[in-house]
Protein backbone atom coordinates (compact mmCIF):
# COMPACT_ATOMS: atom_id res chain seq x y z
CA UNK A 1 0.00 0.00 0.00
CA UNK A 2 1.16 3.48 -0.68
CA UNK A 3 1.24 4.10 3.08
CA UNK A 4 3.32 1.80 3.81
CA UNK A 5 5.96 2.58 0.78
CA UNK A 6 6.01 5.94 1.84
CA UNK A 7 7.02 4.52 5.32
CA UNK A 8 3.73 6.81 6.41
CA UNK A 9 1.67 3.85 8.33
CA UNK A 10 -1.35 6.95 9.27
CA UNK A 11 -2.12 7.24 5.70
CA UNK A 12 -4.56 4.56 3.94
CA UNK A 13 -6.49 4.52 0.72
CA UNK A 14 -10.41 4.88 0.12
CA UNK A 15 -11.07 3.06 -2.91
CA UNK A 16 -14.73 4.24 -4.09
CA UNK A 17 -15.43 2.83 -7.54
CA UNK A 18 -13.25 0.05 -9.57
CA UNK A 19 -13.51 -0.24 -13.57
CA UNK A 20 -13.81 -4.34 -12.83
CA UNK A 21 -17.24 -3.78 -10.74
CA UNK A 22 -18.33 -2.11 -13.73
CA UNK A 23 -18.31 1.40 -12.36
CA UNK A 24 -17.03 4.49 -13.79
CA UNK A 25 -13.54 3.63 -13.52
CA UNK A 26 -10.97 3.44 -10.47
CA UNK A 27 -11.34 5.99 -8.15
CA UNK A 28 -11.03 7.06 -4.46
CA UNK A 29 -9.04 9.11 -2.23
CA UNK A 30 -5.84 9.40 0.68
CA UNK A 31 -6.88 9.79 4.16
CA UNK A 32 -4.25 10.60 6.74
CA UNK A 33 -5.20 9.56 10.18
CA UNK A 34 -4.12 10.84 13.71
CA UNK A 35 -2.74 7.35 14.51
CA UNK A 36 -0.64 4.03 12.71
CA UNK A 37 -2.79 1.96 10.84
CA UNK A 38 -2.93 -1.95 10.66
CA UNK A 39 -2.61 -4.01 7.87
CA UNK A 40 -6.09 -4.50 6.91
CA UNK A 41 -6.72 -0.66 7.49
CA UNK A 42 -4.18 0.46 4.85
CA UNK A 43 -7.04 0.00 2.01
CA UNK A 44 -10.33 0.15 2.50
CA UNK A 45 -13.64 -0.31 0.30
CA UNK A 46 -16.46 1.82 0.01
CA UNK A 47 -18.60 1.47 -3.44
CA UNK A 48 -20.83 4.50 -3.91
CA UNK A 49 -19.60 6.95 -1.87
CA UNK A 50 -18.25 9.49 -4.15
CA UNK A 51 -14.97 11.03 -3.55
CA UNK A 52 -14.01 14.41 -3.49
CA UNK A 53 -13.27 16.57 -6.74
CA UNK A 54 -9.83 16.50 -8.30
CA UNK A 55 -8.10 19.80 -8.37
CA UNK A 56 -5.26 19.49 -10.56
CA UNK A 57 -3.62 22.79 -8.13
CA UNK A 58 -3.93 21.06 -4.93
CA UNK A 59 -2.10 17.81 -6.31
CA UNK A 60 1.93 16.80 -5.88
CA UNK A 61 3.63 17.35 -8.41
CA UNK A 62 7.99 15.78 -9.03
CA UNK A 63 10.99 18.15 -8.93
CA UNK A 64 11.63 17.87 -12.21
CA UNK A 65 15.45 18.00 -11.19
CA UNK A 66 15.31 15.07 -9.31
CA UNK A 67 12.77 12.90 -11.94
CA UNK A 68 14.09 13.13 -15.38
CA UNK A 69 12.32 11.78 -18.18
CA UNK A 70 14.37 8.73 -17.89
CA UNK A 71 13.50 8.17 -14.36
CA UNK A 72 9.58 8.66 -14.65
CA UNK A 73 9.52 6.00 -17.73
CA UNK A 74 11.31 3.74 -16.04
CA UNK A 75 8.93 4.59 -12.63
CA UNK A 76 6.14 3.76 -14.94
CA UNK A 77 7.28 0.58 -16.26
CA UNK A 78 7.47 -0.48 -12.66
CA UNK A 79 4.10 0.04 -11.63
CA UNK A 80 2.85 -1.21 -14.89
CA UNK A 81 4.73 -4.00 -13.88
CA UNK A 82 3.55 -4.35 -10.71
CA UNK A 83 0.09 -4.98 -11.62
CA UNK A 84 1.02 -8.42 -13.37
CA UNK A 85 3.73 -9.20 -10.42
CA UNK A 86 0.38 -8.56 -8.09
CA UNK A 87 -2.36 -10.39 -9.82
CA UNK A 88 -1.09 -13.14 -11.98
CA UNK A 89 -0.29 -15.01 -8.67
CA UNK A 90 -3.74 -14.29 -6.79
CA UNK A 91 -5.67 -15.39 -9.88
CA UNK A 92 -3.85 -18.60 -9.47
CA UNK A 93 -4.66 -18.65 -5.52
CA UNK A 94 -8.07 -18.09 -6.31
CA UNK A 95 -9.14 -20.03 -9.52
CA UNK A 96 -6.76 -22.92 -8.99
CA UNK A 97 -3.93 -23.44 -11.54
CA UNK A 98 -6.11 -24.82 -14.18
CA UNK A 99 -8.96 -22.00 -14.01
CA UNK A 100 -6.48 -19.19 -14.10
CA UNK A 101 -4.20 -20.58 -16.71
CA UNK A 102 -7.53 -20.59 -19.22
CA UNK A 103 -8.41 -16.69 -18.26
CA UNK A 104 -4.98 -15.74 -17.82
CA UNK A 105 -3.79 -16.71 -21.15
CA UNK A 106 -7.01 -15.68 -23.05
CA UNK A 107 -6.70 -12.39 -21.74
CA UNK A 108 -2.81 -12.25 -22.12
CA UNK A 109 -3.62 -13.54 -25.94
CA UNK A 110 -6.19 -10.85 -26.53
CA UNK A 111 -4.16 -7.58 -24.89
CA UNK A 112 -0.84 -8.80 -26.83
CA UNK A 113 -2.92 -9.08 -29.96
CA UNK A 114 -4.62 -5.69 -29.28
CA UNK A 115 -1.41 -4.27 -27.65
CA UNK A 116 0.96 -5.25 -30.82
CA UNK A 117 1.49 -2.66 -32.81
CA UNK A 118 1.57 -0.15 -30.84
CA UNK A 119 4.39 -2.00 -28.51
CA UNK A 120 5.85 -2.97 -31.37
CA UNK A 121 6.35 0.37 -33.11
CA UNK A 122 7.70 1.82 -30.33
CA UNK A 123 10.25 -1.14 -30.54
CA UNK A 124 10.76 -0.29 -33.88
CA UNK A 125 9.89 -3.90 -35.31
CA UNK A 126 9.66 -4.75 -38.71
CA UNK A 127 6.76 -6.24 -40.12
CA UNK A 128 6.46 -10.07 -40.32
CA UNK A 129 8.59 -12.87 -40.10
CA UNK A 130 10.79 -14.79 -37.48
CA UNK A 131 13.32 -13.11 -37.51
CA UNK A 132 11.32 -9.47 -36.70
CA UNK A 133 9.27 -11.45 -34.03
CA UNK A 134 12.28 -12.69 -32.05
CA UNK A 135 13.73 -9.16 -31.95
CA UNK A 136 10.57 -8.18 -30.24
CA UNK A 137 10.73 -10.60 -27.84
CA UNK A 138 14.55 -9.71 -27.34
CA UNK A 139 13.75 -6.00 -26.94
CA UNK A 140 10.21 -6.60 -24.93
CA UNK A 141 12.59 -8.49 -22.32
CA UNK A 142 14.89 -5.12 -22.19
CA UNK A 143 12.13 -3.17 -21.06
CA UNK A 144 11.36 -5.26 -18.53
CA UNK A 145 14.61 -4.99 -17.36
CA UNK A 146 15.81 -8.72 -18.76
CA UNK A 147 18.37 -9.65 -21.05
CA UNK A 148 17.48 -12.34 -24.07
CA UNK A 149 19.17 -13.30 -27.28
CA UNK A 150 18.13 -14.49 -30.25
CA UNK A 151 19.71 -17.22 -32.26
CA UNK A 152 19.40 -19.55 -35.57
CA UNK A 153 17.98 -23.17 -35.44
CA UNK A 154 17.74 -24.49 -38.95
CA UNK A 155 14.73 -22.46 -40.12
CA UNK A 156 13.56 -21.68 -37.22
CA UNK A 157 14.33 -18.59 -34.46
CA UNK A 158 15.32 -19.54 -30.66
CA UNK A 159 14.92 -16.73 -28.14
CA UNK A 160 16.62 -17.61 -24.90
CA UNK A 161 15.74 -15.51 -21.78
CA UNK A 162 17.58 -16.21 -18.54
CA UNK A 163 16.13 -13.86 -15.87
CA UNK A 164 12.24 -12.89 -14.97
CA UNK A 165 12.94 -9.75 -13.44
CA UNK A 166 8.78 -9.39 -13.39
CA UNK A 167 8.50 -12.35 -10.76
CA UNK A 168 11.50 -12.27 -9.09
CA UNK A 169 11.99 -13.34 -5.22
CA UNK A 170 8.41 -14.44 -5.76
CA UNK A 171 9.25 -18.23 -6.14
CA UNK A 172 7.45 -21.16 -5.76
CA UNK A 173 5.21 -20.16 -8.76
CA UNK A 174 1.64 -22.11 -10.15
CA UNK A 175 2.90 -22.67 -13.69
CA UNK A 176 -0.58 -21.03 -14.57
CA UNK A 177 1.87 -17.68 -13.88
CA UNK A 178 3.76 -18.20 -16.85
CA UNK A 179 1.46 -19.89 -19.01
CA UNK A 180 -0.92 -16.45 -18.53
CA UNK A 181 2.41 -14.22 -19.32
CA UNK A 182 3.05 -16.34 -22.53
CA UNK A 183 -0.49 -15.64 -23.68
CA UNK A 184 0.73 -12.07 -24.19
CA UNK A 185 3.67 -13.31 -26.53
CA UNK A 186 1.03 -15.88 -28.54
CA UNK A 187 -1.55 -12.85 -29.15
CA UNK A 188 1.04 -10.63 -30.23
CA UNK A 189 2.49 -13.06 -32.58
CA UNK A 190 -1.02 -13.86 -34.01
CA UNK A 191 -1.11 -10.14 -35.24
CA UNK A 192 2.70 -9.90 -36.23
CA UNK A 193 2.46 -12.90 -38.41
CA UNK A 194 -0.65 -15.27 -38.35
CA UNK A 195 1.54 -18.42 -40.54
CA UNK A 196 4.54 -19.03 -37.14
CA UNK A 197 4.35 -21.17 -34.07
CA UNK A 198 5.59 -20.09 -30.42
CA UNK A 199 6.97 -23.15 -29.12
CA UNK A 200 8.19 -22.97 -25.39
CA UNK A 201 11.20 -25.63 -25.07
CA UNK A 202 12.71 -24.99 -21.27
CA UNK A 203 11.18 -22.89 -18.52
CA UNK A 204 12.62 -21.33 -15.07
CA UNK A 205 9.50 -22.45 -13.17
CA UNK A 206 10.25 -26.03 -14.75
CA UNK A 207 14.17 -25.74 -12.81
CA UNK A 208 15.48 -24.80 -15.88
CA UNK A 209 18.36 -22.13 -15.97
CA UNK A 210 16.31 -19.85 -19.21
CA UNK A 211 13.46 -19.56 -20.90
CA UNK A 212 13.92 -20.43 -24.08
CA UNK A 213 11.21 -20.30 -27.16
CA UNK A 214 11.57 -21.75 -31.07
CA UNK A 215 9.68 -19.16 -33.21
CA UNK A 216 8.90 -21.26 -36.39
CA UNK A 217 6.22 -21.70 -39.61
CA UNK A 218 3.66 -23.48 -39.39
CA UNK A 219 3.69 -26.88 -40.66
CA UNK A 220 1.78 -26.89 -44.17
Amino acid sequence: MNGASLKNRRLGFVCTAQTTDGQHGLSGYFLEHDRELAPEELLQFKPGELPPAFDPAAAPRLPAADWPAERLAKAERNYAMEYIRSGLPRLAEIFGPAEATHLGRVTGKLIGAQLYHDTAALLGIAAGGAPAFADFMVRLAAGEGDAATASSDADALLVRRASWRLMRGLDPLSPAVFDAWNGLLEGALAVHDRFLVLEVLARRDWGDDAFLWRIRRRSS
